[in-house]
C-alpha cells in the first residue's frame, strides 16, 4: 500500500510538472500575409475598423460595443492606430490581445501580421489546460479572418 501511494505521487507532481514545463506563460499566436491593396487606401485599408462588417466572418454583430460573434469567440474592437488595430478576441472567456499590424509593401500590396497573447500565468494547472485549448480556438478562428480579409482585401 505504501508503495502504491508513493507511486501516485510521483505520477501527479510528473504530470502537473509536465504542464508547468510544456504549456508557456504566454501563448503568442502569429501569422502574416500579403494583401492585394494597399494599406494607405483611406476606404478599404485593413486597418480602417469601420468597415470590418463588410468582410469579417461574423455570425451576429454587436454595434453598440464593436463587437463581431463567431461560431466559438468574439472580437470586442477597441482602437486604431496609425500602422496597427487592436482589439480583445475572446474564446471560453479566455481573453486575449488581439493586433493587426500593416505595412505598405509597395506595388499595391500590404504586408498584414497579427500576433494575438494569451497571458498563461496562472497558477492552477486546470486553468493552464484551459487557455491552451482556447489558443487551438482561436488559431482557427484567426486563420478563417485572415482569410476573410485576404479575399476582400485582393479583390
Amino acid at each position: 500500500m505504501k508503495y502504491l501511494k508513493i507511486s501516485l505521487t510521483i505520477i501527479v507532481v510528473l504530470a502537473i510538472y509536465f504542464i508547468y514545463l510544456f504549456i508557456p506563460n504566454r501563448i503568442i499566436l502569429t501569422g502574416n500575409d500579403n494583401f492585394g491593396k494597399s494599406a494607405n487606401d483611406p476606404n478599404l485599408g485593413i486597418l480602417q475598423i469601420q468597415y470590418w462588417n463588410k468582410w469579417m466572418p461574423y455570425k451576429s454583430i454587436d454595434s453598440i460595443n464593436s463587437g463581431f460573434y463567431f461560431q466559438n469567440s468574439r472580437m470586442v474592437v477597441q482602437n486604431t492606430f496609425i500602422s496597427s488595430a487592436k482589439s480583445t478576441f475572446i474564446v471560453d472567456d479566455v481573453a486575449a490581445v488581439l493586433t493587426f499590424i500593416a505595412i505598405d509593401a509597395g506595388n499595391n500590396k500590404t504586408y498584414v501580421k497579427y500576433e494575438c497573447i494569451i497571458e498563461n500565468r496562472g497558477f492552477s494547472p486546470m486553468a493552464r489546460i484551459k487557455n491552451y485549448q482556447a489558443s487551438k480556438k482561436m488559431e482557427k478562428d484567426l486563420a478563417v479572418i485572415i482569410q476573410a480579409a485576404k479575399k476582400h482585401y485582393t479583390n
